[in-house]
């Protein structure tokens, strides 16, 4: 399958779960890819993908809390590839917060951690993007949020009690994705979020054994799978120039895996 021949996608966090998911995918349809992570692992990663389908793959170690790494990785994947079409901001981590019992210096850092990664992450990787997507006449652009934003009907907003720093990081998310949707939809460059509920990955096994769920074969079976959120991931993308922007889209357990109708688009209070 070529639909994306031709095409350049370059993915964050694509050393292994929901990031790996998406590079295969995008690989396995023809995109030129570039994939990064802060784990050396990526390397592997890519020697594998780029085997197993036969396009070419770039990989680098990038921590996406250095504005410097970003862009200039960014900037070599747009002369290498001559060009980008596709960017998923999927780098993120997860660690318990607690405002009753953290101490100062646990109160600091995990802050700095989770929203210079969650968020900062996300920000750096769009906006090294952007121009690029610009130049190159349009593009797509995913961000991965969570269901705490975008919930299954019946349920409320929000995560667990100890997860204050990261359901603020990706709360954040939300408004980059709507403004950038605003601003680059005369651009043909369309920008939503995927909000996803329990997804095999290695932050969700160890946020359950940090809060001692039950971790069963059962258990882990129901999770959705990366390769099931890839999947989504194409179809958004092949809706093309015209299709939906600005929307988070929530992907639940014991739901259809499926895009949901396209939201109606109301006015804006602001230009």
């Amino acid at each position: 399958m070529d639909a994306l021949s031709g095409k350049t996608a370059l993915v964050t966090g694509a050393a292994s779960g929901i990031g790996e998911g998406m590079a295969v995918k995008l690989a396995e349809t023809g995109a030129n890819l570039a994939i990064c992570d802060l784990q050396e692992t990526v390397h592997d990663v890519a020697e594998k993908i780029a085997n197993d389908t036969g396009v070419t793959v770039r990989a680098d170690v990038v921590d996406v809390r250095d504005p410097d790494q970003v862009f200039e990785f960014v900037g070599e994947v747009n002369s290498h590839f001559s060009g980008l079409d596709i960017v998923i901001a999927n780098a993120g981590v997860w660690r318990p917060t607690d405002p009753v019992e953290d101490s100062k210096e646990k109160t600091v850092a995990d802050w700095d951690l989770l929203v210079n990664t969650n968020l900062k992450g996300v920000y750096l990787t769009g906006r090294a993007s952007i121009p690029h997507l610009v130049s190159n006449g349009g593009g797509f652009i995913l961000n991965i949020a969570t269901d705490h934003i975008c919930p299954p009907p019946g349920f409320a907003t929000g995560g667990g009690t100890r997860m204050d720093v990261y359901d603020a990081s990706k709360w954040g998310i939300n408004g980059l994705t709507q403004s950038w949707a605003k601003r680059l939809a005369g651009d043909a460059i369309r920008v939503n979020a995927f909000c996803m509920d329990a997804t095999d990955s290695a932050m969700i096994r160890f946020a359950s054994s940090k809060f001692n769920r039950d971790m069963s074969e059962e258990v882990i079976n129901a999770w959705m799978k990366p390769h099931q959120i890839a999947d989504l991931m194409l179809q958004l993308y092949e809706e093309g120039p015209q299709g939906r922007t600005g929307e988070n889209i929530g992907i639940w357990l014991n739901h259809p895996i499926e895009l949901p109708p396209v939201r109606e688009v109301l006015p804006s209070r602001h230009p």
